[in-house]
């Protein structure tokens, strides 16, 4: 965010409101014809450096995405990386409430653009594909999974690892991402908090009972 008009953190506290309370209370087929607008004021709130504005505009985030479903399908890749300026806030409340959206945000991404924001979140870069402007200026990516991991905040890293359990036992397209979001659920079993490493340990038992109900036939003679 370059360029704020509103200098004032508490009335962009209140607009955040406003608009959560419109996407929340509004039938969607109503929303419809104004989604690019309210996708952008919503990322703008999202990238705010105010932290409770940003808190605000994750929950807006939340109900538009609950509210739009599927609908939403084609700007879920920019939500997503919107709730980036969330994941690195010094606050625990906006890193949890940043994670919320992200859950919800991939709902909208479906079969299709879920794989895209998950690349970004974890920093992938295809060795193949490297992008121009990197041949004239140095980028970087940044593994905001594995920032969650090391986070300074025994609550921060317990919900995030009982978000990622629920997103690989409730995700429809669960199987795309299993690769790419099992590595950070193994690590909670090594955290320095022992109530985080019991929570995970259930956690991956109860997606191991998912997984036998899902596919009872293929493991029915191995068990």
């Amino acid at each position: 965010m370059s360029e704020i008009v509103e200098t004032s953190e508490e009335v962009r506290l209140v607009l955040a409101e406003i608009i959560t309370v419109i996407v929340s209370q509004t039938v969607f087929d109503c929303l419809r014809a104004y989604i690019d607008s309210f996708v952008n004021i919503i990322r703008a709130l999202c990238m705010d450096p105010y932290g409770a504005v940003i808190i605000e505009g994750c929950n807006a985030m939340v109900e538009f995405c609950s509210n739009g479903g599927d609908q939403l399908l084609h700007f879920a890749e920019n939500m997503g990386r919107s709730l980036f300026t969330a994941f690195t806030n010094k606050h625990a409340k906006v890193r949890i409430a940043g994670i919320k959206a992200f859950h919800q945000v991939l709902y909208c991404g479906l079969w299709k653009f879920n794989a895209n924001i998950m690349e970004h979140v974890i920093g992938f870069r295809d060795p193949n594909s490297v992008p121009i402007r990197d041949f004239y200026e140095y980028t970087t990516k940044l593994n905001y999974f594995a920032m969650f991991v090391a986070d300074r905040s025994t609550v921060v890293r317990e919900f995030f690892y009982k978000t990622m359990a629920n997103l690989m036992i409730k995700l429809p397209d669960k199987k795309d991402h299993e690769g790419r979001v099992f590595p950070y659920l193994i690590s909670g079993l090594y955290d320095h908090n022992d109530d985080i490493k019991e929570t995970v340990f259930e956690l991956i038992e109860e997606m191991g009972r998912n997984y036998e109900e899902e596919y009872e036939k293929d493991i029915r003679e191995v068990k």
